[in-house]
């Protein structure tokens, strides 16, 4: 539990952040007045797709996931959510529920802010209207480029594909060309990323790692990008 005596290291940490450092003072400390921040578990449902779409939230620390899926049921979109991140900003201004599910891939502090006071604090502040049309621009770029890599019939290919999405999106980049993702990530996530089986993830991890491609320890990839 995030006690409010500690809220003020948090605000400071906030206040620094591009997603709020071009808020004034008083627009900022509208914000903070109503600004939760929670300790969320591995696991930990934030909200589902559908729900009212009621907060904003930003990632203080930890890793989480989004999933959408379509009407049918039978595609569903998957990706992460990183620390020093905001969302979500599909819908600004015009949606009424969040397009997909959240949830906490590791235990997590999120902070959260009424969407509407946010929303609000936007149109009455041109800077900050610019980083989020920016904000949102890199995003739709990543998941076009996600959805390009993983429209392929091989499921190998698509397993690949998504190490190296893990590894530009999550990774730390060390000597060379690796990529260090410092989150634990299970086959079977690896696996739902991909749209394939446990199985068909272990197969390629293995291989991969046979051919010095990535390096697998501890549910930890080091990737090779070049």
């Amino acid at each position: 539990m995030i006690k409010k005596s500690d809220y003020p290291r948090y605000i400071q940490m906030l206040k620094r952040r591009p997603e709020f450092s071009g808020f004034t003072p008083d627009e900022f400390n509208q914000l903070e007045q109503q600004m939760r921040i929670k300790e969320y578990p591995k696991g930990q449902l934030l909200f589902d797709q559908a729900d009212t779409r009621s907060r904003f939230y930003f990632v203080i620390s930890g890793l989480l996931r989004s999933e959408r899926i379509d009407e049918t049921g039978d595609f569903s979109f998957y990706s992460f959510i990183a620390e020093n991140k905001g969302f979500p900003y599909r819908g600004l201004f015009h949606d009424h529920e969040y397009a997909y599910a959240v949830n906490t891939m590791t235990p997590a502090v999120v902070a959260s802010f009424p969407m509407a006071e946010f929303e609000n604090l936007l149109t009455r502040n041109s800077e900050m209207m610019k980083r989020v049309v920016v904000e949102m621009g890199q995003i739709i770029n990543e998941n076009e480029d996600q959805l390009q890599q993983m429209v392929t019939s091989s499921a190998s290919d698509r397993v690949r594909n998504a190490l190296k999405i893990l590894g530009r999106k999550l990774g730390n980049q060390l000597a060379g060309d690796r990529w260090f993702v410092p989150y634990a990530i299970t086959l079977i996530e690896l696996a739902k990323m991909a749209g394939t089986t446990r199985e068909t993830a272990s197969q390629v991890v293995q291989r991969l790692e046979a051919d010095g491609q990535i390096i697998y320890e501890h549910k930890h990839f080091t990737i090779f990008i070049k």
